[in-house]
C-alpha cells in the first residue's frame, strides 16, 4: 500500500471529530510528513485527524477534498487499519506503521510531544517549535535503520 499522498491543509473534517469520546482524551489536526531515508527514499504526506491517547485512539487520513482515505484505530489489544470496506488487524500501532512504511513509529512518545515537549527516546532526536497559532514537531530517527524524518504541523485548536 502506498500512502504517498500530497494533501493541502484543509479543515473540512474538524467538527465531527470533536464530538467523539476519544476526542475528549486528546484531539489534534494538521499535516504529517514521513520521509524514510533508505536506498530508495520514500515520502508520505497527508492531512490527518488524531483523537485519543497512546493507549486507545484513532488516526484518520484525508484526501485533498476531505474524504476519508484510511482510518487506523488502536487499543491495548491491537490495531485495525480500515481502507474503504477492507479491515486489516495488527498486533499494535508499531506493527501497523512498520508494515505500511517500513518504520515502526513510537506512538506513546510521539503523542507525548503533541501538546508540550515530551520525553527523550533512544535513537531519536525530537524537537518542537511553537508557532504563532500552531505547533511543529520534528522527529528524526537514526537507529535502527532505516533512518527517518517525521514532521507534524498541528493546526490551532478550534
Amino acid at each position: 500500500m502506498s500512502l504517498a499522498l500530497l494533501l493541502p491543509g484543509c479543515s473540512l473534517f474538524s467538527s465531527k471529530a470533536r464530538l467523539s469520546p476519544l476526542a475528549k482524551q486528546g484531539h489534534w489536526e494538521g499535516r504529517l510528513q514521513l520521509r524514510i531515508l533508505q536506498e530508495k527514499p520514500e515520502q508520505f504526506s497527508f492531512n490527518f485527524d488524531l483523537q485519543g491517547s497512546a493507549e486507545a485512539g484513532e488516526l484518520t487520513i484525508y484526501s485533498p477534498v476531505g474524504s476519508t482515505v484510511a482510518v487506523a484505530s488502536w487499543t491495548p489489544s491491537g490495531a485495525v487499519l480500515t481502507e474503504g470496506n477492507k479491515q486489516t488487524q495488527f498486533e499494535s500501532m508499531e506493527v501497523l506503521t512498520m508494515r505500511l512504511t517500513g518504520a515502526a513509529l513510537p506512538l506513546p512518545t510521539l503523542m507525548a510531544w503533541l501538546n508540550s515537549d515530551g520525553p527523550a527516546l533512544e535513537g531519536w532526536q525530537i524537537t518542537s517549535e511553537k508557532l504563532p497559532r500552531s505547533r511543529r514537531i520534528f522527529a528524526q530517527r537514526f537507529q535502527p535503520s532505516p533512518p527517518l524524518q517525521l514532521t507534524l504541523l498541528l493546526d490551532p485548536p478550534q
